[in-house]
């Protein structure tokens, strides 16, 4: 089980990993399971961009979702 602030943690070293990614939408935290478990998540525009993001960070996994092109309203 990871907490949240060891997914907080691993969230800054994976944002600075992936800044310069062509794709990469977004880095958050998301739950997995119950409360107490806590995943990083990566948005993606498609899943070429997926082959940059490492399966875990600092023991954190890593959840990729494809959210395709982000646009302005």
């Amino acid at each position: 089980m990871v907490t949240r602030d060891e997914a907080r943690s691993a969230k800054s070293t994976l944002r600075e990993t992936l800044e310069q990614v062509d794709g990469v939408c977004g880095v958050g935290l998301t739950q997995r399971g119950d409360s107490h478990d806590w995943v990083l998540q990566v948005n993606v525009q498609s899943l070429s961009a997926r082959k940059d993001v490492p399966p875990d960070v600092d023991g954190v996994p890593v959840r990729v979702h494809v959210v395709g092109a982000v646009e302005a309203l």
